[in-house]
């Protein structure tokens, strides 16, 4: 089975707001975006990996979040167009970063916008019900988590909370003849990025990907490829899809 891992992608432009327009931590990120963000991550960049994407026929393509700036619900429907391209929603999997729900507004509308790519119950409303969202091929078992949750003014930090991680826990005990793959934004080992970006119980998911049948993790947050080995689990931290220079 062949997976593409795509991260980062901050495919939204932010031309259309302005600084006074925009509330409480929204007005420092449009701030980063205009100053920095928008010098970075640049249409073209991403336009050419997606059209190289679609020539690989990969099986399964997985996003690991922060399609967008600031979680505006404009910003969110442009997205979908985005995802569009990428492929249909039975060859793409979704799961949120910290941009994508940057404020307590932004998750209504990614579960609208993004539904069919997200492949979470329909029943689930919350956050982070629904997670962790498995999706069968075969003998693997795709494993997707929501790190991502609104943060004050400064910090760009994730949780997975007490029943997204006691769910993972009972999901991942035993079926050790099954190929697992994780798939969350932020990094799941402490020490990769500074404590405001970090995953918040970042030691309790590494313990346990230490101890359980997990053979491949990946995610983003971190703009930059990395890899790790952590006992029988190979971690990947993939580049931001759209920039050239992180």
């Amino acid at each position: 089975m062949r997976l593409i891992h795509l991260t980062d992608l901050h495919l939204t432009s932010l031309a259309d707001q302005s600084f006074w327009r925009l509330r409480g931590k929204r007005r420092l990120g449009y701030l980063s975006w205009s100053r920095h963000r928008r010098l970075i991550h640049l249409p073209a960049v991403l336009d050419r990996l997606i059209d190289a994407v679609a020539g690989e026929g990969a099986d399964q393509i997985l996003i690991s979040g922060d399609l967008v700036q600031l979680g505006l619900a404009r910003e969110i429907e442009d997205a979908r167009e985005c995802l569009q391209r990428i492929g249909p929603p039975e060859s793409v999997t979704v799961v949120p970063g910290n941009h994508d729900l940057y404020a307590g507004d932004s998750w209504a509308s990614v579960r609208r916008c993004w539904s069919e790519y997200l492949h979470l119950p329909s029943s689930s409303a919350e956050r982070a019900e629904g997670y962790p969202l498995v999706r069968q091929f075969g003998e693997i078992d795709l494993i997707g988590l929501s790190s991502a949750c609104p943060t004050p003014a400064l910090m760009a930090s994730g949780r997975l909370g007490v029943g997204q991680m006691r769910r993972l826990t009972e999901l991942v005990a035993g079926g050790r003849e099954r190929f697992r793959c994780l798939l969350l934004h932020h990094p799941p080992l402490p020490g990769v990025v500074p404590r405001r970006k970090a995953l918040a119980d970042d030691g309790t998911l590494a313990a346990l990907i230490q101890s359980a049948p997990v053979h491949l993790v990946l995610h983003g947050h971190v703009h930059r490829n990395c890899e790790r080995r952590l006992d029988q689990a190979v971690v990947y931290g993939t580049a931001s899809a759209s920039s050239a220079s992180e």
